[in-house]
């Protein structure tokens, strides 16, 4: 008999853990609850996060630098899980006053996107910058007069089944988007 030695890889979780004050045992480490809405102006929750493996990313259409690069790796995610239900992508827009859903549905046709398993959401601007502090991302409008600035890094951020932080990646580069999808098979297996 054959044996391997080769262990499961264990990702860590990384949301912030809550406690219960009375029993000091964990209530909760997953991320805040939401509803947003989708590039087909239908409502979308963090209830729709439940028992499948999520890829996170904050951008917005009319960026004209990283997003794009961005784009074309969550697609080779996307690829890499064509046809299986157990993945999702949400790419929340920080832009909100010019992102509404027919130009999130524009991006997507734009960049052949298939929606069956990734949303682009758009929503309050104030509850997405509050979202992507929980993921513990940087996106924030440094907008001053009439000079728009919105700012965002370039992470990806994975989120198991249970709604809580398995990872983060950086989105700009290819190889750290296949360390990434390498990550989503663990927690898929």
């Amino acid at each position: 008999m054959l044996f391997s030695c080769k262990q499961k890889k264990e990702l860590p979780i990384l949301s912030k853990t809550i406690l219960s004050s009375e029993t000091e045992e964990i209530v909760s480490n997953s991320i805040i609850e939401f509803e947003l809405t989708n590039q087909l102006g239908q409502d979308f929750g963090s209830q729709k996060l439940a028992n499948k493996v999520t890829v996170v990313d904050f951008f917005f259409t009319s960026c004209p630098t990283i997003c794009p690069v961005m784009t074309s790796h969550l697609k080779m995610v996307q690829h890499a899980f064509a046809g299986n239900e157990r993945l999702q992508i949400l790419s929340f827009s920080i832009d909100a006053k010019n992102d509404t859903p027919m130009v999130l549905r524009k991006y997507a046709q734009n960049y052949s996107i298939d929606i069956s398993n990734w949303q682009l959401l758009t929503g309050d601007q104030s509850k997405i910058f509050a979202l992507a502090k929980d993921f513990k991302v940087r996106a924030f409008d440094d907008s001053m007069q009439n000079e728009r600035n919105l700012i965002h890094d370039g992470t990806f951020v994975l989120i198991d089944q249970r709604k809580r932080i398995r990872g983060y990646y950086n989105g700009l580069e290819k190889k750290d988007t296949q360390r990434m999808i390498i990550d989503i098979k663990t927690l898929m297996d």
